[in-house]
């Protein structure tokens, strides 16, 4: 992928459009979890408005802390491509790395665990991570506004196809985000599991596809996340932020496919009774065979569509971007 010259820095077009889509799925997690029992839910306790801010804000340290730190990069770098005082600039850095170091706070051990998904002090640190990173974003459309919008080329058509395909396997978990088995939905009922009541220990009553929000759909919108910030790397300044991004978006999208796969696989096949056979978990980080293939993956991905290449002869995109 070329690097076209960035004349106003990258557009934050698709940046912008990411924030408000976290944004309301945050609003519908909110919602459904304070109107509804906790015992539609899974590791949660209470209900009503309280208990529906605790659960967004459990939300935002996993996963809308990973979109902010990508979703920073490119505002920052188009805050800082334009001619602002020095004192300006340091502070669009130093708002920058807090927001990255609060961010990178879900990773210790015990602030988000699966088996309690109630909301703790510490989960405090990653949501004001992603309060810097949204008001860094707002400060710069306020000031720059969002550039140039980007033409849609072949590779774009290519992460519109994967995210249909995912957006299809993610319909029970989007019934669920708003309080709605998709089982009620009489077609669909045919097609997905949802009601069936399949026990666990401590959750007798525990169906196929419990209410509220799931990893599943979390890890749809981390890989949407990913390519649609890959449409504004090749506009950003060639320095090692964009590089940076490059990665960590590949890394990102890997990561989401594959949280994404792991959740259908269980509640869709599993469950059934199709296969007892598990994709591997790899939603917390560590030495193990899952995390080594996203690593090998990603890092094909990383060169084969994530990484921009400068050329004498004008600009080109691999995945994503004009063509």
């Amino acid at each position: 992928m070329s690097t076209p010259a960035a004349e106003e820095g990258p557009s934050l077009r698709e940046a912008r459009a990411l924030w408000l889509m976290w944004a309301t799925v945050a609003a519908l997690v909110w919602i459904t979890y304070a109107r509804l029992p906790a015992g539609d839910f899974y590791n949660v306790t209470g209900t009503g408005f309280g208990a529906g801010a605790a659960r967004v804000l459990v939300l935002l340290g996993w996963p809308i802390s990973l979109a902010a730190v990508a979703l920073l990069a490119p505002a920052a770098d188009r805050l800082l491509s334009s001619t602002h005082p020095p004192a300006v600039r340091r502070a669009v850095i130093g708002a920058s790395a807090a927001s990255v170091v609060l961010c990178m706070t879900i990773a210790w051990p015990g602030v988000i665990t699966q088996s309690n998904l109630d909301a703790k002090p510490s989960n405090l640190l990653a949501a004001c991570g992603v309060g810097i990173a949204a008001a860094v974003t707002a400060v710069t459309l306020r000031r720059t506004g969002r550039g140039s919008r980007i033409a849609v080329g072949l590779g774009d058509r290519v992460a519109i196809a994967l995210l249909t395909v995912m957006g299809v396997a993610a319909l029970p978990w989007i019934f669920a985000n708003v309080g709605v088995y998709i089982g009620d939905v009489p077609a669909l009922s045919q097609v997905f599991m949802s009601k069936k009541i399949l026990p666990e220990p401590g959750h007798p009553q525990l169906h196929a596809v419990h209410l509220g929000n799931h990893e599943g759909l979390d890890g749809w919108l981390l890989a949407a996340t990913a390519l649609g910030l890959r449409r504004a790397l090749p506009t950003m300044r060639a320095t090692r932020l964009q590089t940076v991004l490059s990665g960590y978006l590949a890394v990102l999208l890997v990561y989401g496919v594959m949280v994404a796969a792991n959740d259908f696989w269980h509640e869709q096949l599993v469950k059934r009774g199709t296969t007892s056979f598990m994709l591997p978990d790899v939603i917390t980080p560590g030495l193990t065979w899952g995390w080594g293939i996203l690593l090998v993956a990603a890092t094909i991905l990383y060169f084969v569509g994530f990484r921009v290449r400068a050329k004498a002869t004008g600009p080109s995109v691999i995945l994503g971007g004009s063509e």
